[in-house]
């Protein structure tokens, strides 16, 4: 009989993702409200990323885009923090990159933030979003070693990601003729008292796809 040994995890950096099930009606809201926005502020924020145009406004259907945003948070909160109750401050910008253009690698834990995510307005064939931990970055770890790899995703038109705002990431280079439409945002986590309910959706309805 063999022994048992036991895996202690050093740690555990997962990606949540889902497609929205209503991602169609909701990007049609959110499409209109971009091209105003854009008509009445072309120059949109300060970006350090050539290509891209960049803007904090408030979305009038914002109680329709922070479903997908809250089921996401959820399911990771869920995850790592079963049945606490909290609450989160979220914050999001709008992104509008042009064919050629990128997003370099950075991290947002600058930004006094938990977690961190993107919705995909316009995703298909824009180019993949890759994921390192420092050790991938700076190829630490051998190639014939487990983690060597950096992750990636091939977004598409819904998507919804979820991840830890320390983690690295960058976004391909759109070679397409589409622009790349995205939502980013970032939260910070409030714990709250046991006599507080979260306001977001029901998280004892697990999806299977966001545990993998």
């Amino acid at each position: 009989m063999s022994e048992v040994i036991s895996k202690i995890p050093v740690q555990d950096t997962r990606l949540f993702y889902k497609r929205w099930n209503n991602y169609e009606n909701l990007n049609n809201l959110l499409i209109t409200e971009i091209e105003k926005e854009r008509g009445n502020n072309p120059g949109g924020m300060i970006s350090t990323n050539p290509g891209c145009w960049r803007s904090m406004f408030k979305y009038k259907c914002e109680k329709e885009l922070m479903k997908p945003i809250g089921m996401i948070m959820s399911a990771y909160m869920d995850h790592y923090f079963p049945k606490k109750p909290m609450d989160a401050n979220i914050t999001y910008w709008t992104n509008v990159n042009e064919t050629g253009s990128n997003n370099i690698f950075h991290s947002h834990y600058r930004a006094d933030a938990d977690i961190s995510g993107v919705y995909y307005v316009q995703g298909a064939n824009t180019g993949l979003i890759r994921f390192a931990t420092h050790e991938q970055m700076y190829r630490m770890i051998p190639n014939h070693m487990p983690h060597a790899n950096m992750i990636a995703h091939q977004p598409s038109d819904g998507d919804i990601l979820c991840f830890p705002s320390y983690l690295l990431h960058d976004v391909d280079i759109n070679r397409s003729n589409r622009q790349r439409i995205t939502i980013a945002f970032n939260a910070k986590i409030k714990f709250k008292e046991e006599s507080n309910v979260i306001n977001m959706p029901d998280r004892s309805k697990k999806d299977e796809s966001l545990e993998k």
